[in-house]
């Protein structure tokens, strides 16, 4: 009976070491060697990162979760405004009874605008973004849709649009209702959209405006006509200030919490940070600087068209028969498409695949995408422009299947051939970088470490069984005898 229960505490501790083991080695080779994670403890309620550019999700702590957008809405409420306004900053916009007076409380963010008011486009963006006024909020969504329901149905439309599923609005403002509630990771997409157009950044990057004055205020060179900045981390000086910060807003009621959104460049890369349901004011702005530092130390963003080694001048003098294609054949990508790397990564360590299935349908030179893979993730992705749609498809793959692993993404099992070589697809254990360079995949590196470590399991305890039944006076087969003995009766 003691030899008995010295194997089993010894198998058992054996395996637990083991197990250990395993289990800190993969969670080492898988996070730590190459995508850097960001350890520190985040207190909001969900916060997320990503690369505005890629779309690279570098981030994300309950990032589905849905929460309270607050005064967050109005960064929507701005984008439905500027979709159906265009860049007709100068109409003017009448401010009504209702606007003035509709979830306007004592506590409200207003500029005290009085019903019959008028001030331009230009003067209520920057009101609604900088202060956060609320009054204009409503008069704005009055303006673009005659009532501020109709409003909302508008920026459901949009956030539908922009493939948000977690996200629904009632009201432009932010004021607190339960059927308005939203997710880090979708309101980082509303803000990569916002920073589609120019005027946002420049609105919610300002300090300070000074609008047209009103009727309570009607001296010009009133300081109540003029707007300040609340949001810190745009503000510099402030003591929550972000060199890099170019856009965002914030937002606060008693049930949301302290929520910030903020888009920060460094470089070629810009950083879109959430975090949502924080406790304090200062809160928020110290996780989302941490956040910002930390990715920004540890990744890169590079400019495809720039990084790729096939979008450079050489494409566009290809000739057949001493005939030129330069008038036929242009392929490109335009600046802001990037792909996200962690900065011990190169661009050799990329693999692609190219469709001309077209997904952007907006573009009327769009002819396919190429999109871009580090260790099987998806790094980032561009549209491919062309002229001429059959002399691109025809020479632009040949031309691509010489340096890279493609293939139609409805045929992504098939090999391709290109000369002598093989070409393996993207999505394969083992294939061949931009550099002709053969790559094992973590995913068969991991099966490999996996595999050699059940392997020493299973000899350590061949051996261990041998030693201890070696030394005793155990007879193998009594044991078995007994086993059997206990399960057939």
């Amino acid at each position: 009976m003691m030899i008995k229960k010295k194997i089993i505490k010894t198998l058992t501790t054996l395996f637990t070491l083991l197990f250990v083991l395993v289990q800190n080695t993969l969670i080492a080779y898988s996070n730590d060697s190459l995508w850097p994670k960001y350890s520190n403890e985040v207190t909001a309620k969900s916060a997320f990162v990503m690369d505005a550019n890629s779309s690279k999700v570098l981030y994300s702590l309950n990032e589905n979760t849905k929460l309270f957008p607050a005064s967050l809405s109005k960064i929507m409420t701005a984008i439905v405004v500027l979709d159906e306004v265009g860049e007709n900053y100068d109409e003017l916009v009448t401010f009504s009874y209702n606007s003035v007076t509709k979830d306007i409380d004592r506590n409200s963010v207003t500029i005290g605008a009085s019903a019959g008011d008028q001030l331009s486009i230009k003067d209520c963006l920057y009101s609604l973004l900088l202060p956060s006024a609320n009054d204009v909020a409503n008069a704005l969504a009055e303006y673009v849709a005659g009532s501020i329901n109709d409003f909302a149905l508008l920026m459901n439309e949009k956030a539908k649009n922009l493939g948000l599923t977690n996200t629904h609005f009632v009201n432009p403002s932010g004021l607190h209702d339960d059927n308005q509630y939203t997710t880090s990771a979708d309101m980082a997409k509303i803000l990569q959209c916002a920073l589609t157009y120019p005027i946002f950044s420049q609105i919610s990057s300002s300090v300070s405006y000074r609008h047209a004055p009103i009727r309570r205020y009607k001296n010009p060179d009133n300081s109540n006509n003029q707007v300040l900045n609340t949001t810190s981390i745009l503000v510099p000086g402030s003591g929550y200030y972000y060199n890099g910060a170019i856009a965002g807003k914030t937002g606060h009621t008693a049930s949301a919490g302290y929520n910030l959104a903020v888009a920060a460049k460094k470089q070629d890369m810009t950083l879109i940070c959430v975090v949502l349901g924080c406790e304090k004011d200062k809160t928020r702005y110290q996780e989302a600087k941490s956040l910002l530092d930390f990715h920004f130390n540890n990744y890169k963003s590079l400019v495809i068209k720039d990084t790729d080694p096939r979008f450079d001048e050489s494409i566009s003098k290809i000739s057949v028969d001493d005939i030129s294609l330069i008038d036929s054949l242009n392929i490109t990508c335009d600046e802001y498409y990037h792909i996200t790397l962690p900065n011990n990564a190169d661009f050799s360590d990329v693999n692609s695949k190219v469709t001309f299935q077209v997904d952007d349908i907006y573009n009327k030179y769009a002819i396919g995408s190429i999109s871009y893979y580090l260790d099987d993730e998806l790094v980032g992705k561009c549209t491919l422009e062309g002229k001429n749609i059959d002399v691109v498809e025809a020479i632009y793959t040949s031309y691509l299947n010489l340096s890279s692993p493609i293939a139609d993404e409805n045929n992504e099992d098939a090999t391709k051939k290109t000369g002598n070589n093989n070409v393996t697809l993207s999505n394969s254990l083992i294939y061949l970088n931009n550099n002709g360079n053969i790559v094992i995949s973590q995913t068969l590196v991991t099966v490999i470490a996996v595999t050699i470590i059940l392997l020493l399991v299973i000899g350590i305890i061949l051996l261990l069984y041998v030693y201890v039944f070696s030394n005793s006076n155990i007879s193998f087969n009594k044991i078995r005898f007994k086993i059997k003995r206990k399960f057939n009766r």
